[in-house]
C-alpha cells in the first residue's frame, strides 16, 4: 500500500493514520493534503469495476483545522474547553449509473465540524441541536484517514447518476417483465367522464 502524502501540520506533530487529536485541536493544528484512492479501502470497494485503470491513482485533497473553544459562566471562570476539528474533502469516486448503467465521475466537495468528545459516553450525552456540528470520539492515537474516508463515503449518493445521461439503457427503459424504468413515474389512472357514461347509454336505447 502506498504512503498517503504527509503535510506538514503548522507547529503540530501530525499522522494521517495516527495522531494525537486532543493535542492537535488544543494547539490549533491546520494540514492539507492528497491521498489516493488505493490508501482507501472501502472507497476503493465502491468504485465501479468498469473505472478508469486510474481510478486508484486518483487522489482526494483534503483539509484539517483543529481548535479549542473555552465556555464560560460567570465572572471569567471557565468550566470546559471544548475542542473541534472542521474537515474539508475534495475529489471523485467512479461509480455505475443507475439509469445508464456506464460509469460516471461522482464528485466529492464536502465540509463537516466535529466536536472532539474524549470518551463514547459524553459523545452519547452531547447534544445534538446543532445540524452543522457532529461529534466523534477522540484518541492519542486517532486516525485522521479513516474520518476522510468516512466523510467520502457519506457524500455517495444512493442511487448514483449522471446529472444527465447520454442515453438510456434499453433494459431500464423497458424490462423483460414489460415493466417502466422504475424512474418514470406511474401515469394517473383516467377517470371515466360521466358524459361518456350517459352516451353510452343513449346508444343502448
Amino acid at each position: 500500500m502506498s504512503q498517503p502524502t504527509q503535510p506538514a501540520a503548522s507547529a503540530v506533530a501530525f499522522d494521517l493514520r495516527e495522531t494525537d487529536l486532543f493535542a492537535f485541536c488544543r494547539k490549533g493544528g491546520s494540514v492539507a493534503g492528497d491521498v489516493a484512492t488505493r490508501d482507501l479501502p472501502r472507497i476503493l470497494a465502491e468504485t465501479a469495476e468498469d473505472a478508469p485503470a486510474s481510478a486508484p491513482d486518483e487522489t482526494f485533497h483534503y483539509t484539517l483545522t483543529g481548535f479549542m473553544r473555552e465556555e464560560a459562566v460567570e465572572a471569567g471562570a471557565v468550566v470546559s474547553q471544548r475542542l473541534f476539528v472542521d474537515v474539508t474533502v475534495q475529489g471523485r469516486v467512479w461509480l455505475d449509473c443507475q439509469r445508464c448503467l456506464q460509469v460516471y465521475p461522482e464528485p466529492i466537495d464536502t465540509s463537516m465540524r466535529f466536536e472532539v468528545m474524549a470518551s463514547e459516553e459524553a459523545a452519547d450525552s452531547a447534544p445534538m441541536d446543532d445540524d452543522d456540528i457532529d461529534v466523534i470520539v477522540g484518541s492519542k492515537k486517532f486516525s485522521p484517514l479513516e474520518l476522510v474516508e468516512d466523510e467520502v463515503l457519506l457524500a455517495l449518493p444512493s442511487a448514483p447518476k449522471h446529472m444527465v445521461c447520454p442515453a438510456v439503457h434499453e433494459s431500464l427503459v423497458t424490462g423483460a417483465d414489460g415493466e417502466v424504468e422504475p424512474e418514470a413515474p406511474p401515469e394517473e389512472e383516467k377517470r371515466p367522464s360521466p358524459f361518456a357514461a350517459l352516451a353510452g347509454l343513449k346508444t343502448k336505447h
